[in-house]
């Protein structure tokens, strides 16, 4: 929460692991605590549009300078200043919210490997993405504040504009693909399939159709830019998924089978225990039972696949 006692920051947390606010400073600087009590792990996004501001913990401060777009990774200990004059938003997000905000689509492979990843960007001479950004943090700081039918579904499409603003501004997957050449590119793209239809349970073969390209090309492909074959990276993909269900959702071991695209919850487990060690069951009680304890809750960070 903000430390000025004279703060004029609009703060809510209607909903869980979620808090959005509305800066603005006045004649005077304002300090604004990052860090959450929970100890599921939160990201930080901030508009600053006018002033400047720094991001501070005990090993480094970040300048900010309007206007301008940040997005970091959740971490304990750190203080967001604003300077007296200065305006914007920021919202603090936990992991239900933002996977719901990354989605299922072509460009959440691209979403996902930005979100455990700082990005600091520039927004002089881009008022287009300046009055988009200003409205997207303004709509969920309205819907948080004041709640109505459908306002989580209108929370998560904002935070989803955000990162694609984010992304946008980055350019991160753009410099490598243009750097990488044809091989990534079709990568990339095996990637944003697979992300479409891993729950179709599409076989290899019907990846490398889409792709126009050979089943042994796409193997080749995937053998030397990840040292992983393209059935690994969909097994890998499947049971990311259905660790994320089973750790984060009130879904049974049956509805977290089905979702992903397994008929068979039998085959389901058998698949789950050939990867995990243990059967589907016997892990989500592990991690309720490693919570209870007051350990951090397992799990793969949003960077981890693909």
């Amino acid at each position: 929460m903000p430390l000025d006692s004279q703060n004029d920051a609009h703060t809510t947390s209607v909903m869980p692991h979620l808090r959005a606010e509305r800066i603005q400073c006045g004649l005077r600087d304002k300090v604004l605590g990052m860090a959450s009590n929970s100890q599921e792990k939160h990201w930080q996004a901030i508009l600053l549009t006018t002033g400047t501001g720094s991001i501070d913990n005990e090993e480094e401060s970040i300048p900010l300078e309007a206007p301008c777009l940040a997005w970091l990774p959740g971490r304990i200990g750190r203080s967001l200043k604003i300077r007296a004059g200065g305006v914007g938003y920021h919202f603090s997000i936990g992991e239900e919210a933002l996977a719901g905000a990354i989605g299922n689509n072509p460009e959440s492979t691209d979403l996902r490997f930005l979100v455990d990843r700082r990005v600091i960007a520039d927004l002089l001479d881009d008022e287009v993405t300046i009055s988009d950004a200003a409205h997207a943090f303004d709509l969920v700081v309205r819907e948080l504040h004041r709640p109505r039918n459908g306002s989580w579904n209108m929370i998560i499409a904002q935070i989803r504009s955000v990162l694609v603003f984010l992304w946008r501004q980055s350019g991160v997957e753009e410099v490598a693909l243009s750097s990488r050449g044809e091989s990534s590119r079709i990568l990339q793209r095996f990637r944003q399939l697979l992300e479409m239809h891993f729950r179709e349970r599409w076989p290899v073969g019907d990846y490398a159709d889409a792709l126009q390209i050979t089943h042994d090309r796409l193997h080749d492909i995937c053998r030397r830019e990840l040292g992983k074959t393209p059935l690994q990276l969909v097994h890998e993909r499947l049971l990311h998924e259905a660790r994320l269900r089973l750790e984060r959702s009130v879904m049974t071991v049956e509805q977290v089978a089905s979702s992903i695209g397994f008929r068979d919850v039998g085959h389901f487990s058998r698949f789950f225990k050939s990867k995990v060690g243990v059967p589907p069951a016997r892990y989500r009680d592990s991690v309720a039972r490693s919570i209870r304890e007051g350990n951090k809750r397992p799990g793969s960070s949003f960077a981890d696949w693909p």
